[in-house]
């Protein structure tokens, strides 16, 4: 009797499960910086805070439960976190920032003017952005479509 083992896992799923670990943290370390800040002034909705927090939690337990069924082979797995994160995690990533720019906004005031909680924010925000686009490059090289067609 021959004993079939799992194909091991390719670099490049590898380096795409680490690369959206790193994407979720930063996702996390975001989530705290906007919350301390909004706790700070007087007009602080702490319920709608505490909404946008259960809101979160789900969807990085949901985007973490499916990277655990992506770094096993499972195609729907890709398919979920390449349109969920590709597309609309990205999309949601950068339309702050546009929608402040279209408003008319110096970015060079900005810069200017930062501070550290706008700093933390700005710097979680960009190494999310290119942790998620950099993973989902890496799901779809040559090597990983092999993994996922042989699952």
């Amino acid at each position: 009797m021959t004993t079939r083992t799992a194909p091991s896992v390719p670099q490049a799923i590898e380096r795409a499960y680490w690369l959206l670990g790193l994407a979720l943290f930063a996702g996390v370390v975001e989530a705290i910086a906007h919350t301390s800040t909004a706790l700070e002034g007087p007009d602080a909705d702490v319920g709608s805070l505490a909404g946008q927090l259960a809101v979160r939690v789900v969807v990085y337990g949901a985007v973490l439960f499916v990277m655990t069924r992506f770094r096993s082979g499972r195609a729907w797995a890709r398919n979920t976190l390449a349109i969920g994160l590709g597309v609309f995690g990205v999309a949601s990533l950068v339309m702050e920032p546009l929608a402040w720019l279209s408003a008319g906004n110096d970015p060079m005031s900005a810069v200017a003017g930062l501070t550290l909680d706008a700093a933390v924010i700005a710097t979680a925000r960009l190494t999310h952005l290119v942790a998620v686009i950099a993973a989902v490059a890496l799901m779809f090289r040559p090597e990983a479509n092999r993994y996922f067609t042989r699952r």
